[in-house]
Formats: C-alpha cells, sequence, structure tokens
C-alpha cells in the first residue's frame, strides 16, 4: 500500500506542477502581447504561440501514443503491464 501512496503523490505533486506552468504561460503570454502597437512585440507573441501550441501537440500525442501502448488502461498498473508485456 506505501508504494501506491507514494505514485499517488509524486503524481498529484507532478499535476500540480503542470497547472502551474499553463498558468505561467497564460500569464506570459499576455505579457509577450503587453504592448499592441510595438511590431516586434506582435511578432515576438505570434512565434511564442505557434511554439506553446506545438509543444503541446507533442506533449498530447505522446501521452495518446502512451495511452494506446498500453492497451487503452487507465490504472497505473495495468499501464505498467501493458507497458511491460508491448513489444516497441
Amino acid at each position: 500500500m506505501t508504494i501506491a501512496e507514494f505514485l499517488l503523490f509524486v503524481l498529484t505533486a507532478t499535476l500540480r506542477e503542470m497547472f502551474l506552468c499553463e498558468c505561467f504561460n497564460l500569464c506570459s503570454y499576455l505579457l509577450f502581447g503587453y504592448t499592441k502597437k510595438d511590431v516586434g512585440s506582435n511578432e515576438a507573441i505570434t512565434k511564442y504561440l505557434l511554439m506553446g501550441r506545438a509543444s503541446s501537440s507533442i506533449l498530447v500525442h505522446g501521452f495518446s501514443w502512451l495511452y494506446g501502448s498500453s492497451g487503452g488502461e487507465i490504472e497505473l498498473q495495468e499501464i505498467v503491464n501493458g507497458l511491460i508485456n508491448t513489444n516497441v
């Protein structure tokens, strides 16, 4: 039972950090595009938005790859068993 509690703690901490990073990204998007009249600011926010969305797309693709290769399971132990038994 202690391993499951530890994994739950790590998962909760990781999800909390991911949420904080996304909140930081939203704030930085606003700061990058703060001066609308400056051409450099508009270019910077456009590039930053494109780069952020591309990296988020890659992250979601990785999650879907892990979900598919684990056999479509959502329980942690079943995911581990599915990944161990899968030939890559």
